[in-house]
Formats: structure tokens, C-alpha cells, sequence
């Protein structure tokens, strides 16, 4: 159940909840320390699991739930049976108030006495601030891991996405792979038609790429007509039905085939004893095979 602003303070006015507790006051030394401990780190996860854990020396809190301000961010465990008047929400700064309100959901053992309550009222207030300048930084960080032109990710964003899914396969065994694409014909249309008109055919390109990727893959431009795909998947099979696909959209596309582009593409799966240096260069060279071949066709290293 999640409680408005002035309901939150109505049931603390009127006892709505039990009285007894073991929550005093916090102090104002308290108070700081919690603080400082909160402005030791800007990362919306540490943040969130952090806050979570200073509560629990205070309060009997067993969920807290960060979500609507962040998808997956959410703390402890929630019961098996928890009743209503056992969880409460407050605001978040920083979020569409009507839209897309932020909030934090915290849950309790039992029903929070009026001091459980006041005591993460303040705390939360606390919280809130640090929190609004995560968000804020977090933003900040996706602006500058994103291609401005066609909104994939830029090359450091593929390198921090590259060394997650590389790490990830050597723990659990789990397979990915890279598809480096290349525009053919692409220099002729920024000589012939300016380059307002090559930003046209990247931005098309980009979007097909995207239309064939799935949820879970990663499309990024590395720089000038050069994209690159993370992919996760266990074999080149893989790789193989998504660059088929890629080139028949580029091919069906009206603005790429009136200015005859097409794709150049090389991809690879990872191996063990790979790095993702490795990997990618894999991809390259069987991009430029393709290229030397007479270009438009896809090879898997």
C-alpha cells in the first residue's frame, strides 16, 4: 500500500500505529554519520543497498524497494505473508511527480511503530538528496557513453558493456559475440550529397540494426560508418540468422538502396581463452574479408 504525504503524517499525529518500539530519536551526531556514510559513494546500486543496511540498525525493515525510480533496484527479502499496513512509500526528488513518480517503498516486519516511522522519515529525507544527485550523475553518464547522432552507444559504451558480458561468460560459461558491420558506398554519398545526407543514411542504418537486435543484444557506432553488435548467443548459427536479416533490410530500406548501401559484416563467438580484444579482432579481420571479397555478404571468423 502506498501512503500520500499527508496521510504518512496523519497517522503519525493520531497514533495510527503502535507507540512501542525500540527506535529512539536520532541524534544529530546519528544523523551525520548517516549522512557521511551515504556521500561515500554516487552509484545508484551501492546507494540504494548502503541505505538499506544503515536502516536496518535502526528500524525492523526487511524490503526496500527502489524500483519506480530505477528498475531492479530493490533490497532484502520481502515476507511470505505481509499484510498492507506493514509498507508504506514516501517521494523521491527528482521524478514527473504525475507521470513517472519516484518513491521509495519500504517494508517492515511487523506494522512500524510511530518512531520506526518518524525515524525513516528523517533518515529518508536524507537519502532522498544523495539520491536526486545519483540519479543526476547516472544521466549524465548515459549522455556520455551515447552516439549523439543515432543514440546507440558510443565506443565507451561498448567497452564497459564488452567487459560486463566477457566477465559474465568466463564465470558461467555463458556464450556471447560481435558482429562488426561496415557501410559500402558510404563515402560516396557524403562527396556526392553532403554530409547532412550521410547523417540520413547512418541514422537509417542504425535503426535497422536495432529492429533486428533482440531485448537483450547491444548496437553501438565506434565512429564514422563503423557499428559493431554484443550479442548473446551460444553460436555463430546465431550471428549468421541476425546479419541475413540486417542485410535485407538495409537492402529493402528506400534511402539506402537509392544511394546503393549496403553491409560489410564480420562476426565471431566467444571462445575460451578469449579476451574481448581478441574477439573483436576476429570480427574485424572477417569484416575486411568480406570487404576484399567484393563487399554485401557476412563471414563468421
Amino acid at each position: 500500500m502506498e501512503l500520500s504525504t499527508s496521510l504518512f503524517e496523519h497517522t503519525l499525529s493520531d497514533n495510527f500505529y503502535p507507540i512501542s518500539s525500540n527506535c529512539g530519536r536520532l541524534t544529530m551526531e546519528q544523523k551525520n554519520a548517516f549522512l557521511r556514510q551515504l556521500l561515500t559513494t554516487i552509484d545508484l546500486s551501492a546507494l540504494g543497498s548502503l541505505y538499506f543496511h544503515q536502516l536496518k540498525q535502526y528500524v525492523s525493515l526487511v524490503h526496500l524497494n527502489l524500483s519506480k525510480a530505477q528498475r531492479h533496484l530493490t533490497y532484502g527479502k520481502l515476507p511470505d505473508t505481509s499484510v498492507q499496513e506493514n509498507t508504506f512509500s514516501l517521494p523521491l526528488k527528482g521524478g514527473n511527480e504525475e507521470a513517472h513518480p519516484h518513491c521509495v517503498q519500504y517494508t517492515f516486519k511487523s506494522i512500524p511503530t510511530r518512531e520506526e516511522r518518524l525515524c525513516v522519515g528523517e533518515l529518508h529525507l536524507l537519502f532522498s538528496h544523495q539520491f536526486a544527485n545519483a540519479l543526476a550523475f547516472e544521466n549524465m553518464r548515459k549522455l556520455a557513453s551515447k552516439d549523439t547522432l543515432t543514440t546507440l552507444g558510443n565506443r565507451n559504451a561498448f567497452n564497459e558493456a564488452s567487459t560486463r558480458l566477457h566477465s559474465r561468460a568466463k564465470r558461467h560459461g555463458e556464450g556471447y559475440g560481435i558482429m562488426v558491420i561496415d557501410l559500402d558506398n558510404f563515402k560516396n554519398v557524403n562527396d556526392k550529397f553532403g554530409h547532412q545526407e550521410g547523417d540520413l543514411v547512418l541514422q537509417a542504418v542504425a535503426m535497422q540494426i536495432s529492429l533486428v537486435l533482440r531485448s537483450e543484444d547491444q548496437a553501438f557506432r565506434l565512429g564514422g560508418d563503423e557499428f559493431c553488435c554484443l550479442l548473446t548467443c551460444e553460436d555463430k548459427q546465431d550471428l549468421t540468422k541476425i546479419a541475413k536479416r540486417l542485410k535485407q533490410r538495409v537492402e529493402n530500406h528506400v534511402l539506402l538502396a537509392q544511394h546503393h548501401i549496403s553491409c560489410s559484416i564480420g562476426g565471431s563467438t566467444y571462445q575460451d581463452g578469449d579476451d574481448v580484444q581478441a574477439l573483436f579482432s576476429r570480427a574485424d579481420n572477417a569484416m575486411y574479408r568480406v570487404k576484399a571479397a567484393g563487399k554485401n555478404d557476412y563471414i563468421a571468423a
